[in-house]
């Protein structure tokens, strides 16, 4: 039982040293906050930081896998805004304008993580691992769309790099949602409606 209490305890205090990072690097860049500044919020020693993440690299790359994890996780589970009979074509359109700006919201981190992962093997895997998930995202929802396996891999690649430019160009929601409904719509015109009974792999 006290093993389990441990454990609960340790949890707990990672994920509030995990919150108050996300806080911090926020408000302060990835420069300007340190291991020091994140403990005196959390009211502990800069060392008893360090026991829980060894390195700034470390609690900076767990603030942000937290942070798109959470995002990932709502967008997934948000209904979709236009209207309550939107098809999928819709619901790719505005889940991928979602992810867009959750990522313009943190986007003085994610120049960090382009400038960092040029030295830091921990920053660059997180990197690699954060395009896959976001490609792994809109490969789903294109999925669902039905598009002919032909166009498929045209269609995710496209649909990609208009992702990575907005969030790069800091896109406005309005925008961004008026580039990707109209990107989706051009770029799955020829893709049937529905398959009964079936999909496409």
């Amino acid at each position: 039982m006290p093993k389990n209490r441990h454990t609960r305890s340790r949890e707990e205090k990672t994920e509030e040293l995990v919150t108050i990072a996300l806080r911090l690097f926020l408000e302060k860049g990835y420069d300007g906050t340190t291991m020091a500044s994140i403990g005196a919020e959390a009211g502990i020693a800069t060392n008893v930081v360090h026991w829980y993440f060894p390195t700034k690299d470390q609690l900076f790359v767990a603030a942000l896998e937290s942070y798109q994890s959470e995002s990932l996780k709502e967008l997934m589970e948000r209904p979709v805004e236009s209207h309550p009979d939107a098809d999928d074509r819709q619901l790719l359109a505005e889940r991928i304008t979602g992810l867009v700006w959750r990522l313009v919201g943190i986007s003085s981190l994610i120049a960090a993580v382009h400038q960092k992962s040029h030295d830091s093997s921990i920053v660059a895997e997180f990197r690699e691992k954060t395009q896959k998930r976001h490609a792994d995202y809109i490969r789903e929802a294109v999925d669902r769309c039905h598009v002919p396996k032909a166009e498929k891999k045209l269609v995710v690649e496209v649909l990609i790099s208009a992702f990575e430019g907005l969030v790069m160009h800091r896109a406005s929601e309005t925008k961004t949602k008026r580039t990707m409904t109209f990107l989706v719509e051009k770029l799955t015109a020829g893709a049937p409606d529905k398959y009964a009974g079936s999909t496409i792999s």
